[in-house]
């Protein structure tokens, strides 16, 4: 009864819409495949079981070979026309009949189930009010890696990602079903470059862009990356911008891409080549690196998170010792350096750093996601702490 009453209450509240969409669009890619490939084997074994059991039936549409094929293809999609003239004839007619409802119900099934995949990650962006969200410039498979990371599981607020690329038939995308970080993923069809696809993307509104590099485009892969950041900062005025952060080729090209715009440039190529020299040096360190830019569980992370305002004013040797009188809290972290501006300091000597500004930025390491919007796991100096 009360799995009664659960349906009854599903058709009555209309889930039941959202249920056979969900079931629909989460239907296997290579069903399709399957299905044609038994609906032309069902054809060619049912044309040649009719034909060896009709061709001895002058008056039967199935006594020839060419007839037996055009006359299963016909029962299989619109029903019976000359019924067989033998019993065994008849027999295999009916188990067509059921094989080609069938068949025919799976292939109209899973068309749909594609086309209304494609049609909800080809959702256009500019009937959304988008906002705070993740842009990701131009595609390649990376682009699969990246946004598994930026919707991790350790993250609590996951932003909508928005993909701009103009071959939107490269983007295969695992289904939201298989995998939640592709849930709130959308595309916009066109040039990166383009100020008009940019407003369209919402690109104004946005938290952060990413400028992948194009393969497509050869040696000339940064050019675009850079004309596309001169469209970004051509439509964004004001305070509030995105952050911008461009993949980069070739290193000699990070002079023209900051000039462009770009906040953060990143070479594959040069930080590979870095981490290779660290570890011929240092055995091992692959791990560490590979540990600190890993989203994930458990796994210790860098954050760069602005000084909170009970903060200002106190030198780095005070903060250090507030954030290591929080150490038996799981959200306790290391102050590790101060970002002030353009000018990074890391593990800073003595008086170095100064006293902490008020647009100063903290680097902590952390093993849990630090949250900007909770407060930073710290005891004020004026409070006693327990084993005081």
């Amino acid at each position: 009864m009360s799995r009664r009453k659960q349906l009854i209450d599903v058709l009555k509240s209309g889930q039941w819409r959202a249920l056979l969409l969900k079931a629909l669009s989460t239907w296997n890619r290579n069903q399709v495949g399957r299905i044609a490939g038994a609906v032309v084997l069902t054809w060619l074994l049912g044309a040649l079981a009719l034909y060896l059991a009709e061709r001895g039936e002058p008056k039967s549409g199935f006594r020839t070979g060419p007839g037996a094929l055009w006359g299963v293809w016909v029962l299989l999609f619109s029903g019976l026309d000359n019924p067989p003239e033998t019993i065994i004839g008849r027999i295999i007619a009916m188990i067509l009949l059921v094989l080609g409802v069938g068949l025919a119900g799976l292939f109209t099934a899973s068309v749909a189930s594609l086309l209304i995949e494609r049609y909800l990650r080809r959702r256009d962006v500019s009937t959304f009010e988008m906002t705070d969200h993740l842009v990701l410039c131009n595609w390649s498979p990376r682009g699969l890696e990246w946004i598994r990371e930026v919707h991790a599981k350790i993250i609590a607020e996951k932003r909508p990602v928005v993909i701009i690329h103009d071959e939107t038939d490269e983007i295969d995308l695992p289904d939201k079903a298989d995998e939640a970080a592709f849930s709130d993923v959308y595309i916009v069809k066109g040039d990166p470059t383009s100020e008009v696809v940019l407003r369209r993307a919402k690109v104004p509104r946005a938290h952060s862009v990413v400028i992948l590099t194009d393969d497509r485009e050869g040696k000339h892969a940064d050019g675009k990356s850079i004309l596309t950041c001169i469209a970004i900062r051509n439509i964004c005025k004001g305070d509030q911008q995105p952050n911008v952060a461009a993949e980069c080729r070739n290193p000699n090209n990070r002079h023209h891409l900051k000039k462009a715009g770009a906040d953060e440039i990143i070479s594959s190529d040069e930080l590979g080549l870095r981490l290779l020299a660290r570890t011929a040096l240092f055995h091992g360190m692959t791990r560490v690196y590979q540990e600190l830019l890993t989203v994930g569980r458990d796994a210790n992370e860098m954050f760069l998170l602005p000084a909170p305002e009970e903060l200002v004013g106190k030198d780095f040797i005070e903060l250090i010792g507030l954030f290591a009188r929080h150490r038996n809290d799981r959200r306790s972290c290391l102050l590790i350096g101060i970002q002030r501006g353009e000018e990074m300091m890391l593990n800073p000597i003595g008086g170095e750093a100064g006293p902490i500004m008020a647009d100063d930025q903290l680097i902590l390491l952390s093993r849990v996601y630090l949250d900007p919007s909770q407060p930073l796991p710290i005891v004020r100096a004026h409070e006693p702490s327990a084993e005081e």
